[in-house]
């Protein structure tokens, strides 16, 4: 199969190179790709190849998300909004489609697959049959997918997920407290960087920003930090904070306790510092607390005096020797 002058398989290759390096912003080469996928599918949104051109961008969904160049995202959104448009209401008899198990590790085999697709002699070993993946209902969920990297929370009938880049923030800030910095990181500069998204956070995302920032305090007061300053922007952002939860009562029996591991903390509070997070969070529970209670003002309250108390005795031993 021919399209855009390339063989399917060197796309998906083009496709899934921008899908793994999507943190390179403003790359004219990738721009180009997108804008022409993009318009591919926009010039015939319901027709037999939209799939080709839906799956494309959902590889590409990352890079769009994060820092494309002017023009990429409306574009890239208006071809997708078209095909979900034109393929979701298309009748089939299939009782349930892939897209409805579509979570984000999957999109390592998006590539594999679309060169297989339109193969029926190519080895497939999906959960679901070929006709599944090429339903037109199907094609249009792959494309809310898509959307809803690109701008979080617009398809609530798709998997949720994190934000794009939310991963590599929960990799490097465990590398971090693990004691294993990645190369080149600051780690004073890691530290306050928490500590202004605890302040800058928006209400629903504050208490998972007061986790991460609960995580780092403990790396904070040990050794390895001997800036008072950095202790002090911590302490401002937990101050600010305080009042959002100081006087709150509740009527649970009691709360459970975070993550003990200042890395496992980090992550949770990464995961519950937004929308996508939040819904992945319950969507895989089990036995895990429910949010109300993990999240529970009281519960904050403790956590952030805990917090406090911590930092501002470190800061004084510091302040009291050869800190700054």
């Amino acid at each position: 199969m021919i399209t855009d002058d390339m063989p399917l398989d060197e796309l998906a290759r083009v496709w899934e190179e921008i899908r793994q390096e999507y943190d390179d912003p403003r790359n004219d080469t990738y721009d180009r790709r997108v804008l022409d996928c993009a318009a591919r599918l926009a010039a015939d949104p319901g027709g037999d190849s939209a799939y080709v051109w839906t799956i494309g961008l959902l590889m590409m969904a990352p890079y769009v998300a994060w820092a494309p160049g002017d023009g990429v995202v409306p574009e890239a959104r208006a071809a997708l909004e078209a095909a979900d448009g034109a393929l979701r209401d298309r009748p089939c008899e299939h009782g349930t489609h892939p897209y409805r198990e579509h979570e984000p590790e999957l999109d390592e085999d998006l590539a594999q697959q679309l060169c297989d697709l339109p193969d029926p002699n190519a080895a497939w070993d999906e959960n679901h049959p070929r006709e599944q993946w090429l339903c037109p209902r199907n094609v249009a969920g792959l494309a809310r997918i898509a959307l809803d990297i690109i701008e979080p929370g617009s398809a609530p009938d798709v998997p949720p997920r994190l934000p794009v880049g939310a991963q590599d923030d929960i990799d490097s800030l465990s590398a971090l407290l693990h004691g294993y910095p990645d190369p080149g990181t600051d780690i004073n500069e890691e530290i306050t960087l928490q500590a202004e998204a605890l302040r800058s956070a928006d209400p629903a995302d504050r208490p998972g920003r007061l986790l991460v920032v609960m995580a780092v305090t403990w790396y904070a007061v040990s050794d390895f930090v001997r800036d008072a300053s950095v202790l002090e922007t911590l302490i401002a952002a937990l101050e600010a904070t305080l009042p959002d939860h100081a006087a709150a009562t509740c009527a649970h029996d009691g709360h459970p306790t975070p993550p003990r591991s200042s890395p496992s903390a980090a992550a949770l509070g990464i995961r519950l510092s937004s929308p996508g997070g939040r819904a992945l969070y319950e969507h895989h529970r089990t036995r895990s607390a429910p949010l109300e209670h993990l999240l529970c003002p009281v519960a904050l309250a403790d956590i952030t005096k805990d917090s406090l108390s911590a930092l501002g005795a470190r800061r004084e031993e510091l302040l009291g020797g050869s800190g700054r």
